[in-house]
């Protein structure tokens, strides 16, 4: 289509930022690389803002314009311009994929590089500070506004503070919508130290979308985000958010049951982690030593945690390693290690510091190394132990996570596997409220 108006790279971004100023009501603009790209094929699949530009603009569904082009008679197929793109595949990566050499016809580079000739004359024709308004304009509309950015700056910061005490079901289309959002604007002609806040704005939201997808129970999605996340974090050189996605991808490949990578990829990301972070990714080190019984491992993650408890303002990603948490850590981990009467007094001293907030995830949690200390004391209470997995149960419900069913159920396989304590009414009990939460399943970590 831009070959039909006999549009240049630099006409067709002109016309994308009117239609999009009149759309929106305020500029988005393309930046020169992106419609290249567009051009070439090398993505198949714009970001709905720009979709929806790019649709009025040609009056054509965005498939028509990045699909194959229609056939010609008499003219190899691969390179007619009946739709905005050559027939070009891509990759996982959204880059294009070169084409076998027999795929190409000498007739194909001919009109290539006639294209490419004509493209590079027709740009540079024309009156030079025409050219040079049009380009100044362009940067200028760019760029976002303040107003935009403070917007997704301070989203960021509600959702720090309300994260955790909001259902995860609320949370999942506002944080999308903000998250595509910081993506289109990355997509602009925008640089210095604006983009380096737009990666970490961008960063923030995907991390977010990730954590509530493990929250939720929905690995891929929520190993697709924290890596979006992290390559955001390394481009902003935020090493707030960067130790956040060490600490959410530890928890991933805990819950996964590799409890060795888990305390590798913690341990790597406290390297120059951010004072906020360090406490948490000790917290996460100690839980995964005690998994796999290292003693001395676990007590000297506690310890770093301890010495490094959190005691300023709730930052942006997860959920502060403070005094709650230092609590929270040390019953899950001695716990685990089966020092139970150790582990529930530090579950006490949690909920009792957590239990007035709605933290509901954590509540959740907290109850569950509860249940977990009742059983490896030195003189069991299985009946209390399923007292504490019904408090962990109902916490889970109202934060709308999908993970606490699966950790309640391997809990309880502990107590119906001893005869005796399978026989109790608040054991039976308990096994009929799983059944209506779900099938009894092997839970991926107790």
């Amino acid at each position: 289509m831009l070959v039909q108006r006999e549009w240049t790279v630099e006409q067709f971004r002109s016309a994308y930022a009117d239609t999009a100023t009149s759309l929106y009501r305020k500029a988005h603009a393309v930046s020169d690389r992106t419609a290249k790209r567009w051009v070439a094929g090398a993505i198949d699949r714009p970001h709905p803002v720009s979709r929806r530009v790019l649709e009025t603009m040609f009056d054509a569904d965005v498939k028509a314009l990045f699909g194959p082009p229609t056939a010609t008679a008499g003219r190899d197929t691969s390179l007619v311009p009946g739709g905005m793109v050559t027939d070009a595949q891509t990759g996982d990566d959204g880059d294009a994929m070169p084409t076998a050499p027999a795929e190409v016809s000498s007739a194909n580079r001919r009109d290539l590089l006639n294209a490419g000739i004509a493209l590079a004359t027709t740009t540079a024709t024309g009156d030079p500070l025409e050219r040079a308004e049009r380009i100044s304009r362009a940067m200028a509309a760019a760029a976002p506004d303040p107003l935009t950015l403070a917007q997704l700056q301070h989203g960021i910061h509600y959702l720090a503070g309300s994260f955790a005490a909001t259902s995860l079901t609320e949370l999942t289309r506002p944080i999308e919508r903000a998250w595509n959002d910081a993506e289109s604007l990355l997509e602009t002609r925008v640089s210095g130290g604006t983009r380096r806040d737009l990666e970490s704005v961008a960063g923030q939201y995907a991390f977010y979308r990730g954590r509530l997808a493990a929250d939720m129970g929905d690995d891929t999605a929520a190993l697709t985000f924290l890596v979006l996340a992290g390559q955001h974090a390394k481009a902003a050189g935020d090493t707030l958010l960067s130790g956040s996605v060490a600490a959410m991808r530890s928890e991933l490949a805990f819950f996964a049951g590799d409890f060795g990578g888990a305390a590798a990829i913690a341990a790597e990301g406290a390297i120059g982690a951010h004072p906020y972070l360090v406490p948490v990714l000790a917290g996460s080190c100690a839980r995964a030593f005690a998994q796999v019984g290292d003693t001395d491992a676990t007590l000297t993650a506690l310890r770093t945690m301890s010495d490094n408890v959190w005691t300023g303002k709730i930052q942006p990603g997860v959920d502060p390693g403070d005094e709650e948490a230092y609590e929270a850590y040390s019953a899950i981990a001695l716990g685990y290690l089966g020092h139970g009467d150790t582990a529930e007094v530090h579950a006490r001293n949690s909920l009792a510091l957590v239990g007035r907030e709605g933290r509901h995830m954590q509540l959740a949690g907290t109850h569950l190394a509860l249940a977990r200390a009742f059983i490896r004391r030195s003189k069991p209470e299985p009946e209390l132990a399923a007292a504490a997995l019904r408090d962990a149960l109902h916490a889970g419900q109202r934060s709308g996570g999908g993970r606490t069913t699966g950790r309640a159920v391997g809990i309880y396989q502990h107590l119906a596997a001893n005869p005796r304590w399978a026989r109790l009414p608040a054991v039976r009990d308990l096994g009929a409220l799983l059944r209506e939460h779900r099938s009894l399943a092997a839970a991926s970590a107790v």
